[in-house]
């Protein structure tokens, strides 16, 4: 399974906010800090604002902030959020199968049972969890 940039991006912003958690963060100072587009930054913060992980501050002082304490935010919930889709391979959709070997095939159990254990570990780890070494974390993004 390989996760898309917008969860990775979304995944990167909720931990540096978890770093900074004393005081208010900007996209860019996120964007220069793990190298990448201020653009789609924006585009993240902004759906996590709308989907409850972030609080956003209007203004000239402005940025955002976690909306809820990490060790409430679970990855698997992120993930979720972030991923258009779970569906591994396309017979995991009944709508859009077009797999004739559907009715006795055990690769997709096997894959269906994987994803599942995959996003059940995922649901037990939190955004506080994945920042647990701040001090690490944090020496590695100055500049």
């Amino acid at each position: 399974m390989r996760l898309t940039q917008y969860s990775n991006y979304s995944l990167r912003t909720l931990m540096y906010a978890n770093l900074n958690s004393d005081r208010l963060c900007q996209c860019q100072e996120v964007a220069d800090a793990f190298n990448i587009s201020k653009a789609h930054l924006v585009k993240c913060v902004h759906q996590l604002g709308q989907w409850g992980f972030l609080k956003s501050v209007r203004g000239r002082n402005g940025g955002f902030r976690l909306a809820k304490p990490a060790d409430q935010i679970s990855v698997g919930a992120v993930i979720r959020k972030t991923e258009d889709t779970l569906e591994l391979v396309e017979c995991f959709n009944s709508a859009t199968n077009t797999c004739p070997l559907i009715s006795q095939c055990k690769l997709n159990a096997t894959l269906m049972k994987a994803m599942n254990s995959f996003m059940a570990e995922m649901d037990k780890v939190t955004i506080a969890d994945i920042t647990s070494n701040q001090k690490q974390l944090l020496d590695l993004l100055k500049p």
